[in-house]
């Protein structure tokens, strides 16, 4: 990759959450990126990581820079997308915060299936335990589990009216020092700051994608000044 300016949709559902399609594995991910000219992107499965690995190793091959993430639901159920230079860390942060998630039977009729998938394509693992659920935790205790791996927290679609942390806490704190946000693709930016009083806030622009499809259907655009890196995006995103 050369430096200039790159392409991302950092949320990304994989067959790891039982709300996305079957056909979302990791390397159909990254082939479906690297066709629409991705260059960043971020498997952001639901209180769970087990597909980000595979996922990293497969874009190294063709060239996308996939970074470690998981999307967090909150005591509140907010609902945050997380992200980490590595990922020993954001393995750290998941066996952390598995602690917080009930154990709740899997109904595979009702929610679908939560499969781990490996670089051929095959399944490693059928969860049994419902991730979809929100953790035991408090929105600012989740941030700081996140930042204190030296991570960052993007509140995700913030203009839904469910899920979000404006839905369900209506506000975002002050304390919580977040600068930028994510919006679906239903919000401009100018309605944003008119009719949700985000002035003053960035925003990310993501697809949610649980379908092939879907995956680069709303991305933004990052300006690096070299090649991608983690102190520069940490830089964009804080």
């Amino acid at each position: 990759m050369a430096k200039g300016v790159f392409l991302a949709d950092l949320h990304i559902h994989s067959v790891l959450s039982p709300c996305a399609d079957r056909d979302m594995l990791p390397h159909c991910i990254i082939l479906e990126a690297w066709e629409k000219n991705i260059n960043l992107i971020a498997v952001t499965d639901h209180n769970a990581c087990d597909n980000v690995g595979a996922t990293v190793t497969l874009g190294e091959k063709f060239g996308i820079w996939v970074i470690p993430g998981v999307e967090v639901e909150t005591r509140e159920e907010v609902h945050l997308l997380s992200f980490f230079p590595s990922l020993s860390q954001l393995h750290d942060f998941n066996q952390e915060i598995a602690r917080f998630l009930p154990f709740i039977p899997l109904s595979e009729e009702l929610w679908g299936e939560e499969w781990v998938i490996d670089e051929e394509g095959e399944i490693k693992e059928k969860k049994t335990n419902l991730l979809v659920y929100p953790l035991d935790l408090s929105v600012e205790q989740v941030v700081e589990k996140v930042r204190s791996r030296e991570g960052i927290v993007i509140p995700a679609h913030v203009d839904r009216p469910s899920y979000s942390i404006i839905s369900q806490l209506g506000f975002i704190p002050p304390h919580l020092e977040i600068k930028v946000v994510e919006l679906s693709s239903n919000t401009s930016e100018e309605e944003a700051v008119n009719k949700l009083g985000l002035a003053g806030f960035r925003f990310l622009h993501s697809s949610d994608a649980h379908s092939l499809s879907q995956i680069g259907s709303v991305t933004t655009s990052f300006l690096f000044s070299s090649f991608p890196n983690w102190r520069e995006l940490e830089q964009i995103l804080t």
